[in-house]
């Protein structure tokens, strides 16, 4: 080691025990690795660190990064340019940690060689080791070559697992289960992620309870397919209606929404338990990518257009569930009939929140082999069609609410009598939002309140307070 190297360790080892050295985090990407960065977060304080969002009083940025798709991946590269030339201000003192799915993408090194400033690379088995390895840096100590790099993809946290919530203190995610044994032959996320692992019943039940007790009035249930939760562990028989069952017996006030399920995982008996689970909230979030039956088979979705149909028929005509859905324009293969199948379908069936988002040939990937490749351009504009359809969709529904009482979460704390928050169907950060006047004193984030609109767009609401807060599973 160099003298100036070890005067500069000796520096920050004594910067460490004169004060706490601040971090601010970046989290990218979905709510699955949402919950990886609370983890890392707990690590962090637990090994010393202090939190803040303010880059002029950080000593260290951690980056928990998304590589689903070139887009992710960008976004993820313009974040640690940006802690890059945040380091160079002060290069001696300031240090750099990235993290999450694009480590486990970058099999070639390709961004850990492009980017020299940054201090410690960290694969998402190591994520509950963070602090550790935040240590190590400040510290100047050197980083082992398995703290980057491609791992064997075996992490899966517990209820034991150090966990900050970074979320509003009403609502947390719960995630039961991580890596997808899908393999949909456009998805990276088996190669990032790895296989199906999921956690089991009782932990995921303790984490729950834990989060009740702490306030959380609105748990969300996620995995990267959720009604895939157990299938590994239990002879291939998903085990989500007995984690329902478990979890709808739970003393407090508090909501369940399901999200990311799989139509394919989507049984009779799961349907019969989501029916009589009072606590569920009826809107659950099923991606059904497409609806043309080439377009499935080709996509490998494991369900055909016939049954796709009948499970969502079932879910509104029989069960009066809401749904929120995901497409995919522009599939290799997908022809202007195929195209036209799926807008259709959009238009008589009117779900209740919908995304769609352009094919993106990722390498590695069967799909991005596949002959009948169609031009970005033709995506994109097929992409843009769709959501025009779903816009008024939206519009038509959200303006048959005004005049109405709905059910709302409240997100954040009124202020002069005005607050901002979502019905029931609405998840948080992704959805319609509803702008709330009029608001009691006594009101408070997390309450559920009933609210008269009135006035709509496609994607917010205006509302008046009506009355106190409502019991949700009456």
């Amino acid at each position: 080691m160099s003298a100036k190297k070890s005067k500069n360790k000796k520096e920050n080892e004594g910067l460490f025990h004169e004060k706490m050295p601040l971090l601010r985090i970046v989290s990218l990407g979905c709510a699955k690795n949402f919950v990886d960065t609370e983890v890392a977060a707990a690590s962090l304080l637990q090994a010393g660190f202090g939190l803040t969002p303010d880059d002029s009083e950080a000593d260290m940025i951690f980056i928990n990064t998304c590589a689903f798709l070139e887009a992710a991946r960008q976004e993820a590269e313009k974040e640690i340019q940006y802690a890059e030339n945040w380091k160079k201000a002060r290069p001696d003192v300031r240090k750099i940690i990235v993290a999450g799915c694009l480590i486990e993408w970058d099999k070639n090194f390709i961004f850990h060689d492009a980017h020299p400033l940054v201090d410690a690379w960290v694969n998402i088995d190591s994520i509950e080791k963070i602090g550790m390895v935040a240590k190590s840096v400040w510290n100047g100590d050197q980083i082992g070559e398995t703290c980057f790099g491609v791992s064997a993809k075996k992490y899966l946290y517990s209820d034991q697992s150090a966990r900050l919530q970074l979320t509003p203190h009403h609502y947390a995610y719960l995630k039961i289960a991580d890596g997808c044994d899908n393999c949909c032959t456009y998805c990276m996320i088996p190669m990032i992620r790895g296989s199906l692992r999921s956690r089991t019943v009782d932990s995921v039940v303790r984490e729950a309870e834990n989060l009740i007790a702490s306030g959380v009035r609105e748990l969300i249930v996620i995995a990267q397919d959720t009604s895939a939760f157990g299938r590994e562990r239990n002879h291939g028989m998903p085990q989500l209606g007995e984690l329902l069952k478990r979890l709808d017996l739970l003393e407090g006030d508090f909501l369940i929404r399901l999200m990311y399920l799989h139509p394919a995982s989507v049984d009779e008996a799961l349907l019969n338990v989501m029916k009589s689970c009072r606590r569920l909230i009826r809107c659950i979030e099923m991606p059904l990518q497409h609806i043309s039956e080439p377009v499935l088979q080709a996509m490998h979705r494991r369900i055909s257009e016939k049954d796709t149909r009948e499970l969502v028929r079932k879910l509104q005509q029989d069960m009066h569930f809401s749904i929120r859905t995901t497409f995919m324009t522009g599939f290799p293969g997908e022809t202007e009939e195929d195209f036209k199948k799926l807008c259709d379908f959009v238009r008589s069936t009117g779900f209740t929140r919908l995304g769609v988002f352009a094919f993106s040939p990722e390498k590695g990937t069967a799909a991005a082999e596949m002959p009948g490749q169609v031009p970005e351009k033709i995506a994109e504009a097929r992409c843009a069609e769709i959501m025009g359809i779903q816009q008024k969709i939206s519009l038509e529904a959200n303006q048959a609410l005004i005049g109405k009482t709905v059910e709302v979460i409240l997100d954040e704390e009124p202020s002069r009598g005005k607050a901002v928050g979502r019905t029931f169907l609405d998840a948080p950060e992704i959805d319609n939002t509803v702008f709330i006047s009029g608001i009691r004193k006594g009101c408070h984030a997390g309450d559920f309140i009933q609210v008269k609109i009135e006035s709509a767009g496609e994607y917010e609401l205006k509302g008046v307070y009506v009355s106190e807060e409502t019991d949700p599973r009456a």
